[in-house]
């Protein structure tokens, strides 16, 4: 079912936009939490601190791939909010072209490049193979990754995102059969979580695939649509590549925080990991009301309807406010319990640095909720290189804490890494925001199709 978000109540379209995407997130962080929970009961702190140790570097590759995929779908929805039917086809024809390319050749690196990374995330050599085997086999599966969420950013340009909603779900429970399967039935330790998120994510995008080139005639391509189109992948790059930027650099800043972490063994490391799995949870909805944000200003932006955007900021930004009261008082009071969880040895020094991290971090969940409104929206309208600075800033302050802070605070340092980084992102996004939004129209024409 797609949606023309250029019509109708901004706050309303934002939300009914958003709540397949929160439900969504709140899924796959289930999912993603019940990964931990069993890698850490079934096989212990070792494998815990092995997952959660390279999660920054999965977020850097991961996470560039996924700024790809979302990119192509920002020029998808500006042609879908210019009424441009044949643009749209275009952009998802070229689009897959980019995204096959940029998964590939990410993948062939990624994986002959695994040690190395290890070594530079001073990864401790007593997980150091645990590490290895789950790094592998997650890198191995970035074509699956890429191809889901290829078809979710395409879906979600044409104002649908109840469907890949469907689908993750489907993948999110088939990940934890597939879990229990692997680990303790077929005892392939922590490959076996590795597999499991791949399979059930490429079934998943099997699936969807089926079902939607069948009921969405927007998606039902010409043999001459799946030509790439030189002008249209160069707007499509221009886009993307900033943004799969912004999440790698962003990334690379928790690399340096990780690698620092990584010295002080493998307590630290267990503890704020579960910690920030609590925290992953308490930024689920501003993280969906920017996806959201993106598709409404991508397709306000293609109609011309520049004081829409203007207004659906406005109401994002106090919802993300109060959201981010509401979520600060409850980590305080409860997220103890939810570290907790993630630990089966429930030892005084993993269970204190959880404490500390949430009792630093939780205050800043206001600015956290802000960088995804204006990100998005400055994503959407095309706008992709400030995003990409931004996570500059998140980066160097996430390393100025590594290299300037440690050596006098110790591990004290490493809880105001995040912080720092939130604070600094927002203020930037904000001001660029503030500067290209004063500047515009009420109305003006549709964008042009990149390829006339």
């Amino acid at each position: 079912m797609t949606t023309d978000m250029t019509q109708g109540h901004p706050l309303r379209l934002l939300i009914s936009f958003a709540w397949p995407l929160l439900l969504g997130n709140v899924i796959q962080m289930a999912y993603a939490l019940v990964d931990m929970i069993i890698v850490g009961r079934l096989l212990g702190k070792d494998a815990l601190a092995a997952v959660g140790g390279v999660g920054s570097t999965i977020f850097v590759v991961l996470g560039f791939v996924f700024g790809i995929t979302a990119g192509t779908g920002v020029i998808t929805s500006q042609r879908f909010g210019a009424r441009d039917p044949r643009g749209v086809r275009l952009s998802v024809g070229t689009g897959a072209w980019v995204c096959g390319f940029v998964a590939m050749g990410v993948t062939v690196v990624c994986v002959l490049g695994t040690d190395a990374i290890l070594r530079l995330l001073n990864t401790p050599a007593d997980i150091f193979p645990l590490a290895h085997d789950y790094l592998s086999v997650m890198f191995l599966g970035t074509p699956c990754m890429v191809f889901f969420n290829f078809q979710s950013a395409t879906l979600r340009a044409l104002g649908d995102s109840q469907t890949p909603l469907f689908f993750l779900a489907g993948a999110s429970v088939l990940n934890i059969v597939l879990d229990i399967c692997f680990i303790r039935a077929f005892g392939w330790g922590v490959q076996g979580a590795a597999w499991a998120t791949n399979v059930a994510i490429l079934a998943s995008a099997l699936a969807c695939l089926a079902l939607v080139t069948r009921r969405l005639p927007e998606l039902q391509l010409h043999r001459s649509d799946w030509r790439p189109r030189i002008r249209m992948a160069w707007e499509q790059l221009r886009v993307s590549v900033p943004m799969g930027l912004q999440f790698s650099i962003t990334g690379l800043g928790a690399m340096v925080l990780q690698s620092a972490i990584n010295t002080f063994g493998v307590s630290l490391i267990a503890g704020m990991t579960a910690a920030r799995n609590v925290e992953n949870i308490a930024c689920q909805l501003p993280v969906a009301l920017g996806q959201a944000m993106a598709t409404y200003c991508a397709q306000n932006y293609g109609a011309g309807r520049l004081a829409r955007i203007r207004s659906g900021v406005r109401s994002c930004v106090l919802v993300v406010t109060v959201s981010g009261l509401v979520m600060t008082a409850l980590t305080l009071l409860f997220g103890e319990i939810f570290v907790n969880a993630f630990l089966s040895e429930h030892s005084e020094a993993m269970e204190s640095v959880g404490r500390q991290m949430l009792l630093i971090c939780s205050p800043f969940f206001i600015p956290l909720g802000l960088i995804f409104i204006f990100r998005n929206a400055l994503q959407g309208i095309g706008r992709s290189l400030l995003p990409m600075l931004a996570g500059v800033v998140e980066m160097a302050m996430r390393a100025g804490v590594a290299i300037l802070l440690l050596p006098f605070w110790d591990e004290n340092a490493v809880y105001w890494g995040d912080p720092l980084a939130w604070v600094g992102a927002a203020v930037l996004l904000i001001i660029a925001y503030l500067a290209y939004a004063r500047r515009w129209p009420t109305e003006r024409s549709p964008e042009p199709c990149p390829c006339p």
